[in-house]
């Protein structure tokens, strides 16, 4: 941190580090992770969240839906008889691969530069079949 009149200044760095958003740690970047069903490009937090990164951006129902049945164990009935907010939480972050850094909101002056998104998916309580 640097000071900046009377106050510490807070490093911008730190604003873009990727994080999981349940429990704030450091996440490795996504990989191609094997199903039943096929693929993903992913990860799992060692919170027990796992997330799926979309590329495109424009994918997210199938990306969402592979974060859950990969949270479920690959258990698809189950999958689809969660509630919201009761048995999972669901967080979305702007993500650039390029430089494994997350932001709130994609802003680039090079146009070239894309920014998917993660979703993050964490089951909640004892319904937890993948999340040691």
């Amino acid at each position: 941190m640097s000071r900046f009149g009377r106050r510490e200044r807070e490093d911008k760095s730190e604003l873009t580090r990727p994080r999981c958003p349940h429990c704030r740690e450091l996440f490795a970047p996504p990989r191609q992770v094997s199903t039943m069903l096929g693929f993903f490009d992913g990860g799992k937090c060692s919170c027990g969240a796992v997330f799926v990164y979309d590329a495109s951006g424009k994918n997210m129902g199938e990306a969402f839906m592979d974060a859950l049945a990969y949270a479920c164990g690959e258990d698809w009935d189950m999958a689809k008889s969660l509630e919201a907010s009761v048995d999972y939480k669901e967080d979305y972050l702007n993500y650039r691969e390029l430089n494994h850094t997350v932001s709130p909101a994609h802003r680039s002056d090079n146009p070239r530069e894309t920014c998917g998104n993660l979703v993050f998916v964490k089951i909640l309580g004892n319904k937890a079949k993948n999340g040691e």
